[in-house]
């Protein structure tokens, strides 16, 4: 053994308990005996058995207390809240220690009195002073105990002990994932029990705690668990760890803080998932991340449809965003697909429910804006190089049944189709409550700063495609305010200007040719605000029954010309 683990081995059994607690019993008998045998006082041994009786029956009641405050202490913790914590007083090391001395003393007692010889002695004398050595060192114990249970009483030191001892990942962690699933209760359980009855008490600065121990105990867990295993099996242990928690523990958490009117502690709160989120993202375990993802989802959903819901809502969605983005910076398609799903699928749901326009508007505003812009730069950034070079068909990536498009191309345009379904969501809400979700005159600033987005990393395709779009997008809000077209062909036209003109002309010319984007595209003719179908295009418009106020042919050539004329006076301004 080298000198650095011996040190170490020393400091270890130094910290131990028992350790500490035999040394102390040894020094103490070894000067109590040594005094008493030197003073050697004349006593007769009826007294000195007398003595040892008395002293052995004072340690039996004293025990008796000690089990009396341990049940009263496991009693408060249970009523208050949760019966799986008296673990933490059972498994206490203090506990066990003073229990042993006690029992010890009374049984050593009760043998010197069985073998006390019939005359006194220097030995007898030494005998009754370990005796009273380790009546003191017991009593010792006992009031370090008294001082412990009254800590634990305090539900911060509880949840400190649960933390750090109960929680350690080498503690309640077996060895394999599959042992992990087989268990009937999660060990992290008690933990979101205590937060939960917390919260419900009012103890508003415990459940922060419990939410952060919740967060260690789950950032420290991934450490281990990538120290202790392969990466796959990490992963997969990582997953059966994390998945109750962040799917069943972390909805009712948010939900219940929100209904106490916490909302510090609600933000704090996802604050923590999505630490976790982005932790287990840093260690490969995707799994977590789409958990975290789909919790945060469900607290969302549960908001109430009033503006202070938003105080649930606005927090969730700033982390669904951000996961968001990470994914798609950092992870595969399939993790980015599955955690952009939850924010894209409730954004989309809370329009659907018809909130009044005070819910909606920063919320969605801000989302549709400048948060969709956001996510796809982040990808553009990672593949923009991979695809900007290739021939890819944007407009109707498929041949046959066969899908044409490279794996870097894919959740580019998988942004575009999301947006383009959430762009008709809107839409639909503006026929069904006249009036936009949000600040009327934005309603083309997410589609301008998409397009622009892939015209400045050279991605010609994909610019049109959104071109595309935003052509659409212009018909449709053209017929519903009744002519507002300036800043649709100014946009139009500094595109023209600043970038390579083919990518919108190319995006009139397919319109006029009568073709449009495989996936989704915005309905150029008049549509039930109540339908769902968001894949509406020319087909639809030809054999639709209704007619348009203005037939999008003839308003296509109509506004190509405002565009072009746009541009030459922009040209000459510039």
């Amino acid at each position: 053994m080298s000198g650095q683990n011996l040190k170490d081995s020393i400091r270890e059994w130094s910290h131990n308990l028992i350790v500490r607690y035999t040394a102390l019993i040894v020094a103490t008998a070894m000067v109590v005996a040594t005094l008493t045998a030197l003073l050697n006082p004349a006593v007769q041994t009826d007294n000195i058995r007398a003595l040892l009786t008395t002293l052995a029956t004072a340690e039996a009641s004293v025990l008796a207390i000690v089990f009396s405050v341990t049940v009263v202490a496991l009693q408060l913790v249970v009523t208050r809240y949760s019966a799986r914590l008296t673990s933490l007083f059972v498994k206490e090391p203090l506990f066990r220690t003073t229990f042993a001395l006690f029992v010890g003393a009374i049984a050593f007692n009760l043998v010197v009195v069985y073998l006390l010889p019939i005359q006194n002695s220097r030995l007898l004398n030494a005998v009754v002073g370990i005796a009273f050595a380790l009546a003191a060192v017991s009593t010792f114990a006992l009031y370090q105990f008294i001082q412990l249970m009254i800590q634990r009483s305090s539900p911060d030191d509880l949840i400190s002990v649960l933390v750090e001892r109960e929680l350690a990942p080498d503690e309640y962690l077996p060895t394999t994932a599959t042992e992990f699933t087989e268990l009937e209760v999660h060990p992290i359980r008690p933990l979101y029990r205590t937060i939960a009855r917390a919260i419900e008490l009012g103890e508003y600065q415990t459940a922060e705690q419990g939410i952060d121990g919740l967060r260690t105990v789950l950032t420290r867990t991934f450490e281990y668990l990538e120290s202790e295993h392969t990466k796959e099996d990490a992963a997969q242990y990582a997953s059966a760890v994390s998945t109750e928690i962040l799917t069943e523990y972390v909805p009712p958490i948010l939900e219940q803080a929100y209904t106490h009117e916490q909302y510090d502690l609600v933000s704090d709160a996802v604050d923590d998932v999505e630490a976790v989120a982005l932790d287990g993202l840093n260690h490969g375990f995707t799994d977590v991340t789409e958990d975290a993802a789909e919790g945060l989802g469900d607290a969302f959903d549960a908001a109430p449809l009033t503006w202070e819901g938003n105080r649930l809502r606005s927090p969730v969605k700033e982390s669904l965003l951000e996961l968001t983005k990470a994914t798609a910076s950092d992870a595969e398609y399939t993790t980015f697909l599955a955690v952009s799903h939850h924010l894209d699928h409730q954004m989309a749901v809370l329009l659907r429910r018809r909130p009044d326009a005070n819910v909606t508007d920063r919320l969605v505003g801000d989302y549709y804006s400048r948060e969709v812009g956001e996510i796809f730069e982040v990808l553009v950034d990672r593949y923009g190089d991979d695809v900007q070079d290739q021939d890819i068909n944007w407009i109707s990536p498929t041949d046959g049944r066969k899908w044409t498009l490279p794996d870097g191309a894919e959740p580019l345009r998988h942004v575009w189709r999301e947006y383009v379904s959430f762009t008709q969501t809107v839409l639909r809400y503006r026929v069904s409550e006249g009036e936009y979700p949000f600040v009327e005159g934005s309603i083309d600033d997410g589609w301008k700063r998409i397009t622009e987005s892939a015209a400045d990393a050279g991605i010609d395709g994909l610019a049109t495609l959104c071109c595309i779009t935003t052509i659409q997008l212009a018909y449709r809000v053209d017929q519903l305010e009744n002519g507002r077209l300036g800043m649709w062909t100014n946009n139009l036209g500094l595109l023209r200007r600043d970038y390579d003109p083919t990518i919108v002309d190319r995006a009139f010319a397919l319109l006029k040719a009568g073709e449009q984007p495989e996936g989704r595209n915005i309905s150029v003719r008049t549509f039930d605000p109540t339908s769902d179908d968001t894949d509406e295009g020319f087909i639809e418009r030809v054999f639709g029954t209704e007619e348009e106020d203005t037939p999008f042919e003839e308003w296509l050539v109509e506004f190509e010309e405002d565009v072009h004329e746009r541009t030459e006076y922009l040209r000459e301004r510039e």
